[in-house]
């Protein structure tokens, strides 16, 4: 079903299959006066995923050699066709920032590097968080910080918005006041924000939702399900105070333990998930809860409150100041 949300501002739902996500929210803007049309992610690469993109795509008469597609980051949810419309024609669009760090292919290593964090072998298969996704180098055009992209009578300014990934970003349309968020802000969950090693993503998270406070926005466009009625300002303030308020846990934790792996933490954390224990949880969500912990670990480093030493087993251990 196509939605539309303002003037030549459309969307339409890929179907996620087997994902918590349910959808992702695949925007169009199309051109005016022959203008190229604009098309905003881009779902699993799956015959299911690929059979919505198509069906959205001719629904709203998009050919795709008079389409570009912007790509806000590099997940497989939303980068995973990416091959399959450069096939078809299409021009692909993606931060530069964004790019160089797909390009390093860090979910190679990290597996094996999880061993020092607590994280059983067993975890290990579990999740291939880029299943699907082109081979780093493929063909794209990138797109830098305070870059201005033209398409519908919108001119959409490049925000860089780390911490979901290192190089994502938002899309702001200022005389609109109207912003493609992706997956920086979402109304009705909580931004994964995990952890990737040589990198302080939280950090990085909590700047970003400081950059954000600055811009007015009446008509937030997010990458999954709606806002739900609230303003994009309030968003913004209820997830700093999530954070806030999951820094002080992970502290908790960790000086209740004394010494902590990230999954000795992530067990005796509190989660929103229906389980009657950390050992019910299913293990692709152990592997996702143990890297968000990480993440607040690493930044509760970084601000001086805990600190972290390897011991003679290789274990990566935190603990209070």
């Amino acid at each position: 079903m196509i939605e539309q949300h303002a003037e030549n501002i459309y969307s339409f739902r890929i179907v996620l299959p087997r994902n918590p996500l349910g959808w992702l929210n695949c925007y169009v803007i199309k051109g005016v006066n022959g203008g190229r049309d604009l098309l905003i992610d881009s779902g699993f690469n799956t015959p299911r995923c690929l059979a919505d993109l198509k069906k959205g795509m001719a629904e709203l008469d998009m050919h795709p050699e008079n389409t570009d597609v912007f790509f806000t980051h590099a997940h497989f949810d939303h980068l995973g066709n990416a091959s399959n419309l450069h096939a078809m024609g299409c021009r692909l669009l993606m931060g530069k920032r964004e790019y160089a760090f797909y390009q390093e292919a860090p979910w190679v290593t990290q597996k094996e590097r999880s061993r020092k964090d607590g994280i059983p072998d067993r975890l290990r298969g579990s999740l291939d968080v880029n299943k699907g996704c082109p081979a780093p180098g493929f063909t794209v055009e990138t797109v830098e910080e305070g870059q201005v992209l033209r398409y519908g009578g919108y001119e959409l300014e490049c925000i860089q918005t780390p911490g979901h990934t290192p190089g994502h970003i938002c899309l702001y349309d200022r005389p609109h006041k109207l912003m493609f968020t992706g997956d920086s802000v979402l109304f009705d969950i909580t931004p994964n924000i995990t952890y990737i090693e040589g990198y302080d993503t939280l950090t990085d998270y909590l700047r970003t939702l400081e950059k954000l406070e600055r811009y007015e926005v009446e008509l937030a466009l997010p990458a999954h399900k709606t806002t739900g009625g609230k303003t994009f300002l309030d968003r913004v303030h209820e997830l700093q105070r999530h954070h806030a308020a999951r820094l002080d846990e992970a502290e908790q934790v960790v000086r209740a333990l004394g010494e902590a792996t990230g999954f000795d933490a992530a067990a005796r954390m509190t989660w929103s998930i229906k389980a009657d224990s950390w050992d019910a949880f299913p293990d692709n969500q152990q592997w996702f809860a143990t890297a968000e912990t990480l993440a607040h670990l690493v930044c509760l480093e970084t601000r001086g409150r805990l600190k972290n030493r390897m011991d003679e087993k290789g274990m990566s251990l935190y603990s209070c100041i």
